[in-house]
């Protein structure tokens, strides 16, 4: 066989092969996922029976792009009394619970020194946190949401698709965090549980003032009306971009991510959908209408680990 035979044998032959490489390369790459899915899993329900709860706790919840990151400042600046940022990073105050106790060996033992009340970040539902705390549950239209978490998949996930592509998914449930639908749906069937504070994102937006007075009468801390106005001033969202750094994604996670420019903290206002189209608004309202079985309430914990 002359070697300009054999060399086309060759490339015939690699050709063949492209699709079963490209095949073992999608099972490895899940392979990747699952295992990583799995240790992660396991490392948080390990670390969650090491937790020391206590009455005292506070878990800041949502789904994320929900107002957290304001919630959790406003809450830690009333329990702890603090009058400026005096944080390296919000985190290290108000550490991100399921996160930290999934990625970290020293989350518990640095937890366990926080002094009481200690103020926890969590985008987990409900059956998942330790039982006796009280919670605040803040939760946002899901318009602005999808908006909000298409600009951070962008920016700090590499999704590199249009927002129409994005929004289909997210109304599928098929991002991180799962469904929106049935993570609201999952809190809100426990209005009237009185441990739980439940805080619309827009009433707050609207009134801050009046929802950190609710914040404080909620946890028991005596807070004077010009406390109140201090916390609603110094945690606006003017006072925290101009320090962004100490509330940023990256700077939390501390993750090699494929970052790109842009903001964590992006616009903080409510638009009832200005971005979406009519048909992106009716398909939003026809799923928001639908109710949620409680069995089919999210609660799969690895699509809670990142």
């Amino acid at each position: 066989m002359s070697a300009r035979a054999a060399s086309g044998d060759r490339q015939v032959l690699s050709r063949a092969a492209l699709p079963l490489l490209e095949r073992g390369d999608q099972l490895l790459e899940r392979a990747f996922e699952v295992v990583g899915d799995a240790s992660r899993t396991v490392k948080f329900l390990r670390a969650r029976a090491h937790f020391d709860a206590r009455p005292d706790d506070v878990y800041v919840a949502s789904y994320p792009r929900s107002g957290t990151t304001w919630t959790q400042l406003i809450t830690y600046m009333l329990v702890s009394g603090a009058t400026d940022f005096h944080f390296r990073h919000l985190a290290d105050v108000s550490p991100w619970w399921e996160r930290s106790l999934a990625r970290r060996n020293d989350a518990v033992a640095e937890m366990r020194a926080m002094a009481s009340p200690r103020v926890l970040k969590s985008h987990l539902p409900y059956r998942w946190l330790p039982r006796g705390a009280r919670y605040l549950y803040v939760w946002r239209e899901p318009e602005d949401v999808a908006v909000s978490y298409y600009h951070l998949y962008r920016r700090f996930l590499a999704f590199d698709g249009d927002f129409e592509t994005f929004f289909d998914r997210f109304v599928r449930g098929d991002v991180q965090y799962k469904s929106w639908f049935r993570h609201v749906a999952g809190w809100r069937a426990r209005e009237g549980d009185p441990r739980i504070l439940f805080i619309p994102y827009e009433e707050m937006v609207a009134d801050p003032r009046a929802w950190v007075r609710r914040i404080a009468d909620f946890l028991d801390i005596e807070a004077s009306d010009e406390r109140c106005d201090e916390v609603a001033r110094q945690s606006d969202f003017k006072a925290m971009k101009a320090a962004e750094e100490k509330f940023d994604f990256k700077s939390e996670l501390l993750h090699e991510l494929d970052i790109r420019d842009g903001s964590f903290l992006r616009q903080g206002r409510v638009t009832r959908g200005d971005a979406l189209s009519a048909d992106q608004r009716h398909t939003l309202e026809r799923a928001r209408s639908r109710r949620v079985p409680l069995a089919d309430v999210e609660w799969r914990l690895p699509s809670f680990l990142h």
